[in-house]
């Protein structure tokens, strides 16, 4: 039977548990997560990780977001090791004007262009 990560995390070190709910975003979607009550896993060192990656996905889910998709000529290298990408998207057709986190990238070397999926 293969081991669940509760059990992994139980067997090799003490546990913390974080969380973080909003009582507004519940009653938007109530049907999120399934209506599931139990948290998401994650496993992180210290609490102060944890509690910040909780406070990015509370920015990200405390308001709407919109998904892009940008068409960049040429080919852009991203290094994963050197953090998160994130921009800032102008476009006035759009009406857009904000920071954006990268989701997806994705270099067509025929085409020599970089298409971005972004979320702001």
């Amino acid at each position: 039977m293969p081991a669940l990560a509760s059990d992994i995390i139980r067997a090799t070190r003490r546990a913390r548990i974080v969380t973080r709910e909003d009582a507004a975003i519940r009653a938007r979607f109530p049907a999120a997560r399934d209506q599931a009550a139990s948290p998401e896993p994650g496993f992180f060192e210290n609490a102060a990780d944890a509690a910040s990656v909780l406070a990015i996905k509370a920015q990200l889910t405390g308001s709407f977001v919109r998904r892009f998709g940008v068409i960049a000529g040429g080919l852009v290298w991203i290094d994963p090791a050197s953090g998160i990408p994130n921009f800032t998207l102008t476009d006035s057709e759009l009406g857009v004007a904000a920071p954006v986190l990268l989701t997806r990238w994705r270099i067509d070397l025929n085409a020599e262009q970089t298409e971005f999926e972004v979320i702001g």
